[in-house]
């Protein structure tokens, strides 16, 4: 009997993405294999925490690079960066922050519906928002820029109506001197997101190590162009001890504790993920997301079933991957996605727009036709009325 069995815990299918509450991503046996490697090992997690970042920035030719405990933690870490500088009196405060420079601007259309924005809170950060459900404009951004600013935080869901871009964004914070962090946990694929942010000249990028990269889902990366702030966060980090007064001081990143295992998984998953073939990869699930239309389209040709990709300002992520919607009443989705997550497996499908979405960046191929089986049955047994 597994462990599953013992927890009396179910495999899933899931039909739905890289999803935090859905385990992340698929774990490969390369990646196992370099967390068993060091698994009965000791090391100096300080060296290890540096000279992993260190190789990360050589191999994708970057300033810099520190592994986070997730994106999460990362963004959390670089936004207590930009508002203590690396400073140790500063670090040793947080999250109380009166006094110093502590705002973080974002976007109005970047918090609407948006859990993530809460994680400004944590090291104390203070929210401003900018511009209104009407858009921003370059003046909203600028007038929202003051001495009490400590970075312009922007959610990258690029292009999405009404923001401001972020080449723009990084053109205006270079005038006032002010760092931009981007949050870039779910861009992946494409590949080319994972060093487009930093080469267009942002401060820190943060990126899940859960998701498209394969690692565990407990990791995550942060990219640097500005080293100081890199710094600041390796300082803060969880393996980080420092004489404060005379007193051993720990910091906000210390209830971010990384495992060694993690850390080298997660270079094993990188350097898996910028040497597979990326093109295969997307072809896979473009023919996965074919089956599964032909097949629900042959059995029910009343109802409006297609392949989309996301609209670049979608907050389903990632764009570039297919997905299967069936266009549906709203109380037919919930049910339809409620019923399939009842069955034997369970299925878990997301819903898009109001719509039932069956997304193929998680499926593999033995699990297509089992999907196809079950959504068949559903939908028979319980037909939406026209």
């Amino acid at each position: 009997m597994g462990i599953l069995d013992r927890l009396g815990v179910r495999k899933v299918i899931n039909a739905c993405g890289t999803l935090t509450v859905l385990g992340s991503n698929r774990v490969d046996s390369e990646v196992l294999s370099a967390m068993n490697e060091v698994a009965d090992s000791f090391v100096d997690m300080n060296e290890l925490l540096v000279k992993s970042g260190d190789y990360i920035a050589r191999l994708l030719n970057v300033p810099g690079a520190l592994i986070t405990s997730g994106a999460g933690s990362g963004l959390v870490l670089a936004i207590a960066a930009a508002i203590t500088e690396g400073d140790i009196n500063k670090m040793s405060r947080l999250p109380f922050t009166d006094g110093l420079r502590n705002e973080v601007v974002v976007q109005y259309p970047h918090t609407v519906g948006n859990p993530y924005v809460y994680f400004i809170n944590i090291p104390g950060g203070k929210l401003r928002i900018t511009g209104s459900p009407r858009g921003v404009s370059e003046s909203d951004i600028r007038g929202a820029l003051n001495d009490k600013t400590a970075a312009i935080l922007h959610f990258q869901y690029e292009p999405q109506e009404g923001e401001v871009t972020l080449s723009k964004v990084i053109e205006i914070a270079r005038e006032f001197n002010i760092p931009v962090i981007v949050d870039a946990a779910a861009e992946l694929p494409p590949l080319i997101n994972l060093t487009r942010f930093i080469r267009m000249g942002a401060d820190l990028v943060v990126f899940s190590g859960g998701k498209d990269i394969g690692a565990p889902g407990d990791t995550g990366l942060i990219l640097a162009n500005n080293l100081k702030l890199l710094n600041a966060c390796r300082l803060m980090s969880p393996f980080s001890y420092i004489s404060v007064n005379g007193q051993t001081r720990v910091f906000i990143g210390r209830v971010m504790k990384i495992s060694k295992e993690d850390i080298v998984a997660f270079i094993a998953a990188l350097e898996r993920y910028i040497s597979i073939n990326h093109e295969e990869r997307l072809s896979l699930m473009n023919k996965m997301a074919d089956e599964i239309l032909s097949e629900l389209t042959a059995a029910f040709p009343s109802l409006k079933i297609e392949k989309r990709v996301n609209h670049p300002g979608e907050r389903v992520r990632p764009v570039t991957v297919p997905k299967v919607e069936v266009k549906l009443p709203e109380n037919y989705t919930k049910l339809y996605i409620r019923l399939l997550k009842e069955g034997n497996p369970p299925i878990y499908a997301c819903e898009c727009d109001g719509n039932l979405c069956i997304n193929t960046h998680t499926l593999r191929e033995d699990e297509v036709k089992i999907v196809i089986k079950r959504l068949k049955e559903v939908i028979s047994m319980n037909p939406p009325s026209k």
